[in-house]
């Protein structure tokens, strides 16, 4: 059936390179294959030979198409193949940049943050704690895109009242049908998670970044907040703890590390976490169910930061709540003193959670979970917050 989302009858189009690359994407696509779905890699390499191959394997073919793991200029490569054929689907994380018009035509929006869904429903705003209109990368924005990002940031709040007032008319034309928009978080890979008998050498450290910018080409992502730092928060928390280095807290700044860059491998990064009492972990000023969250308490490390107000039930248990945008250098220090005190009863509910959490986001289950939506089940409420999730399927 046209526009039917038969997860095992659908050709998945990916991204070649991070499939082969990163973990997550080569997890999914190895479940996939397992269930007998078929995978389509599109092979950077091949250029627009690529894009002809696609294109000569859906031309007689009425496959329904899911698009995943691809990157936004990848997307709208495939703009002129599904343009007037369509019967596709599209796999979202960072949904804010993705070419508006796949989302509108899209048959189902599955989305890896449940902020996707708020947002579209009308539960919540895309951002709820306005960034600071310019703000301090840290010297972090190394690449072309940061440094670029950075210097268009002016040009792009001139040209906010009328990026969104298209947007406005962007949204008039998407009809939101709640059936069509599906929740899939990432999974968590146990064997890339393994607890060590590691000796705890910080009481606080940073292994995410401290600067996300992007392009909001979303209809429903306001353009005022293109090129903002939507981690700002995690940029100030960390900068409130710095002070306290070495009197009385131990403090894990990859900024000041030589280069100045976070841990490059995935050893490094599950390393110094598991060596950390606390690590800081926000879903940024947009509220995104970020997989940092789950790699942290699977490693048994609690966190400090923000909570997610949409998924993750279970991170109560395992988080020391602390508002960065709310503190100061005078209020910060008794609730670092606190978390310390907390320390060891949150880190035994990241270690009691941590079978369940292997269990709710297994590969396979996540696949099953993602049928059972699209065939008109409701997201099981382990997933998501209390009172969450119970807008109508219609």
């Amino acid at each position: 059936m046209a526009g039917r989302l038969s997860i095992n009858e659908s050709l998945w189009v990916c991204g070649g390179r991070r499939v082969q690359e990163i973990l997550y994407p080569r997890a999914e696509t190895a479940a996939l294959r397992a269930r007998g779905a078929r995978v389509f890699p599109l092979d950077e390499s091949k250029g627009e030979n690529g894009i002809e191959e696609l294109r000569r394997l859906l031309w007689n073919s009425d496959v329904h198409v899911v698009l995943m793991w691809l990157y936004p200029y990848q997307i709208k490569s495939l703009y002129p193949i599904l343009r007037e054929r369509k019967n596709f689907s599209i796999v979202l994380d960072d949904w804010w940049f993705c070419p508006p018009w796949f989302t509108r035509e899209a048959e189902h929006i599955i989305f890896r943050f449940y902020n996707g869904i708020a947002v579209r429903t009308g539960l919540a705003p895309f951002v709820t704690t306005e960034p600071p209109w310019l703000g301090n990368p840290d010297n972090t924005l190394s690449s072309l895109y940061g440094k670029s990002a950075a210097l268009l940031r002016l040009p792009a709040l001139a040209a906010w009242p009328f990026v969104d007032a298209f947007k406005w008319v962007q949204r008039q034309r998407e009809a939101i049908r709640p059936g069509r928009l599906l929740y899939m978080p990432l999974p968590v890979i146990p064997e890339s998670l393994p607890l060590k008998g590691e000796k705890v050498e910080y009481d606080f450290s940073l292994t995410g970044s401290t600067v996300g910018v992007w392009l909001m080409r979303d209809a429903y992502a306001s353009f005022k907040h293109t090129f903002a730092n939507l981690y700002c928060d995690r940029q100030r928390l960390l900068n409130l703890i710095v002070p306290f280095d070495g009197n009385p807290f131990r403090v894990y700044d990859w900024r000041r590390q030589p280069g100045g860059q976070s841990p490059k491998s995935w050893d490094d990064y599950t390393r110094i976490t598991r060596q950390s009492r606390y690590v800081i972990s926000t879903g940024g000023l947009h509220n995104a169910g970020l997989p940092k969250y789950l790699e942290y308490a699977c490693l048994g490390v609690p966190m400090i930061g923000s909570k997610t107000p949409f998924e993750f039930p279970w991170l109560d248990d395992c988080l020391f709540e602390m508002d960065a945008m709310r503190l100061n250098s005078g209020n910060i220090k008794p609730l670092l003193d606190e978390a310390i005190e907390r320390w060891p009863v949150l880190q035994a509910n990241c270690l009691k959670w941590r079978d369940q959490l292997f269990k709710q986001h297994d590969t396979y289950r996540l696949w099953d979970m993602l049928q059972s939506q699209a065939d008109g089940q409701p997201i099981p409420p382990e997933y998501l917050r209390a009172g969450v999730g119970k807008t109508p399927r219609a």
